[in-house]
């Protein structure tokens, strides 16, 4: 199996990484690890992947300008012009999986900052032809070294004509860091995606913005399990445009605050005959303090669309809780369960690899151990 070695990553890095989900490489089909503003390690094991530092990738195929900023303005907002700036040598990955493969074992993208009081500015550009299949970990995370810190990335990911991509993604950054993420993906006809995205640990604001773009017959769904204990912000705004008949999606958001601040604002729009979508918005408040802002919103273009959305917050049911207690658990014992069980995942929609690693982190940021 053919293998690309840049550098290699510590044990102690690989120890680190794995709370988010990085495996051993013969487990894996790639590996890509971006250390503060390196492209430090990347591994293959599959004729059918391909990893580029982002600036080598732009010198070998010239099609690749193309799609860099093809998403997204790179005037977007100060962050994003910030990352812009960097253009004639960017810092990020470029994964493309070929046409018709189908891929064995996932492909794993990390991101440590490794600095204290470091800057991260990160391009990524993901491409996955026609009629291929693939299953993605990505994770981030800092050393305990690293108290503070701002991170900045930008992801473009096409899914071409049939593509099929199931991925997670973990992050687990410094309680005092600021981070602003943007998301953007476009899923050309038939192509399916489902994104599972994990964000529990402690940090002190967070901005994520994602914008997929759906076309005829395709599919996109996503879950995200958001924890806010206190100090931490978390805002979120999303837009799914379903663009071609018969495109549909499914958005499933669950929020929960113990004392830190929660807006999740999720558009749906509807443009083409036959589009189907929901988006669920449910949150959670451990007590008094801290703040759950969650605006669902449905936006029609086209007579024929079918939109629906369902959106709760509340505390824990004091029935359950009384349930719980009865059959014999101590008080923290039974918020435990109802809070574990409100952050589930469909384990199905989750890359089989990472798993028990998705469940670990859950229990550990309910019990207070991230």
């Amino acid at each position: 199996m053919p293998t690309t070695l840049r550098d290699d990553i510590s044990p102690d890095e690989k120890r680190l990484l794995a709370e988010v989900g990085y495996g051993e490489e013969s487990e894996r089909s790639g590996t890509c690890v971006l250390v503060d503003q390196e492209v430090r390690h990347i591994g293959l094991a599959d004729n059918a992947v391909e990893i580029l530092p982002l600036a080598e990738a732009l010198g070998r195929y010239d099609w690749v300008q193309d799609l860099m900023f093809g998403l997204i303005d790179p005037e977007e907002d100060e962050h994003v012009a910030a990352v812009a700036e960097s253009r004639a040598a960017p810092v990020g990955h470029f994964v493309r999986i070929h046409e018709g493969a189908r891929v064995r074992l996932p492909v794993q993208l990390f991101t440590l900052l490794e600095a204290p009081q470091g800057r991260q500015y990160h391009h990524n550009i993901t491409v996955i032809e026609r009629g291929a299949e693939v299953e993605m970990v990505s994770g981030s995370s800092v050393p305990g070294s690293v108290h503070a810190g701002h991170h900045v990335s930008l992801s473009e990911t096409w899914l071409r004509e049939g593509a099929v991509c199931r991925s997670v993604a973990i992050e687990h950054w410094a309680a005092g860091m600021e981070v602003h993420s943007y998301a953007r993906t476009r899923l050309e006809r038939n192509a399916h995606s489902t994104d599972s995205v994990i964000q529990l640990a402690p940090i002190r604001h967070h901005c994520s913005q994602s914008r997929k773009l759906v076309a005829e017959g395709a599919t996109a769904n996503d879950q995200s399990i958001i924890y806010a204990p206190a100090g931490t912000t978390r805002i979120m705004d999303s837009e799914t445009r379903l663009q071609g008949a018969g495109a549909s999606s499914e958005s499933i958001t669950r929020m929960v605050t113990a004392g830190g601040v929660i807006t999740n604002r999720a558009t749906l729009v509807g443009e083409a005959a036959g589009a189907r979508g929901f988006l669920g918005c449910n949150g959670l408040k451990l007590n008094d303090d801290g703040e759950i802002f969650s605006v669902p919103a449905l936006r029609a273009l086209s007579a024929w669309a079918q939109l629906s959305h369902e959106a709760s917050i509340g505390m824990i049911d004091e029935e359950k809780l009384s349930y719980l207690m009865a059959s014999g658990l101590s008080e923290d014992a039974a918020r435990d369960v109802i809070i574990q069980g409100f952050l589930s995942l469909d384990e199905q929609t989750i890359p089989e690899a990472v798993r028990d690693e998705v469940m670990r982190t859950i229990a550990a940021a309910k019990s207070g151990a991230l």
